[in-house]
């Protein structure tokens, strides 16, 4: 009778053992198992059509204390700063005339525990031929119409606040319409990305977001493995992902016309091999992602996080591609940035280093001529 009690419990111990076994295998991924956020088609990109040497620059003769991100719009350039009573400050091109500062950082309804990034999470377009800026309250949740155009015009802040209900602390937000927002959040017990559509209140995905939200990482691990800066083309309504610390760029569309992976090197990095990196040994890929009518560009970083933390010294470039994810040219720098936008109305590109709080700008009037016709040919 006790033996018979021993095999029935030594049974049941057995099927829990083999449940957990699977609850645990779905759960995490296990590290001799390759593991990819790309899709099927790839590009593997080891050489560009043209390469251009940007060395002659100059300081724009402009307050930079306090810049955490910069963005250039039409002939405004706009910065974000850590200024209690004004965190963007704004300025026209191309003499730096100071404009103003607007948004306070505070808890009111109307105003931002932190300053809004241009980097991401911010929607700057014109509307009714007005400049404004969508701005996500990553703090309070909800979002912010900054009328820029008209604060400018009357030296008072013209902001409102959007009738939506999007929830605080994401880690990605993006305005498609003035009712559907793509979101990412951190889910899983912070082991994946999740990334969706908000519209009018209900969340919804596809298949083409359910591709890369497989991608996921050990519980516990460093998440800016899967960390990634993403942006959407209003006119060609195409989405741009870029990882921090992956070799490859995400372009593609909602409608799943467009799903491709673009390689810089031989091989796609394997984010199982990652974690069993030392985290110094790991590479700081790219570092910013900016988006124009005919093509995208990234700052590609190339680093391990080590080399990058303590003493850089490799130069970084800027990377160009068309709306098809094809290669147009690489603008290479002799010195060090985080961040670049380009005044195309004065033809010169702008980049920032965070680390140094170095601001130049660069001439590109004769590289801008010989970079259309790159563009031309690239478009089939």
């Amino acid at each position: 009778m006790i033996i018979e009690q021993f095999k029935i419990a030594f049974k049941y111990i057995q099927i829990l053992l083999i449940v957990s076994s699977l609850l645990t295998s779905c759960g995490n991924p296990k590290l001799d198992q390759p593991t990819f956020m790309a899709f099927d088609n790839i590009d593997y990109i080891k050489e560009f059509p043209v390469k251009f040497s940007l060395g002659k620059k100059t300081t724009p003769n402009i307050d930079i204390i306090g810049i955490r991100s910069f963005a250039i719009y039409d002939s405004i350039l706009i910065l974000n700063t850590t200024k209690e009573d004004g965190l963007w400050s704004l300025y026209s091109l191309p003499n730096h005339q100071y404009l103003n500062s607007f948004l306070k950082r505070g808890e009111g309804p109307l105003e931002l525990i932190q300053g809004p990034s241009l980097a991401s999470k911010t929607k700057i377009t014109r509307e009714e031929g007005q400049l404004v800026a969508y701005l996500y309250d990553f703090q309070k949740g909800g979002a912010l119409k900054f009328n820029i155009e008209e604060s400018i015009n009357s030296k008072i802040l013209q902001i409102s606040k959007l009738n939506t209900s999007i929830p605080p602390f994401l880690f990605e937000f993006i305005m498609i319409d003035s009712s559907t927002f793509f979101i990412k959040e951190i889910g899983n017990m912070d082991t994946q990305q999740i990334r969706y559509l908000y519209k009018n209140g209900y969340r919804t995905t596809l298949p083409i977001l359910d591709k890369l939200n497989q991608a996921s990482i050990l519980q516990g691990e460093d998440f800016n493995i899967l960390s990634a800066l993403t942006k959407l083309s209003d006119i060609h309504q195409k989405f741009v992902e870029m990882p921090i610390g992956l070799n490859y760029i995400n372009l593609y569309s909602l409608d799943s016309t467009l799903a491709k992976t673009i390689c810089i090197g031989e091989k796609l990095f394997d984010i199982s091999n990652i974690q069993k990196e030392n985290t110094w040994d790991r590479v700081y890929t790219f570092s910013d992602l900016r988006v124009f009518d005919d093509f995208f560009g990234v700052v590609f970083i190339n680093e391990d996080i080590k080399t990058y933390q303590t003493n850089r010294t490799h130069f970084p470039s800027i990377l160009l591609f068309n709306w098809e994810g094809e290669p147009l040219a690489e603008l290479k720098l002799e010195n060090h940035i985080t961040s670049f936008d380009i005044d195309f109305i004065n033809n010169e590109l702008y980049t920032f280093d965070v680390q140094s709080d170095e601001f130049y700008k660069y001439d590109m009037s004769t590289i801008f001529p010989e970079l259309e016709i790159h563009i031309k040919q690239s478009i089939k």
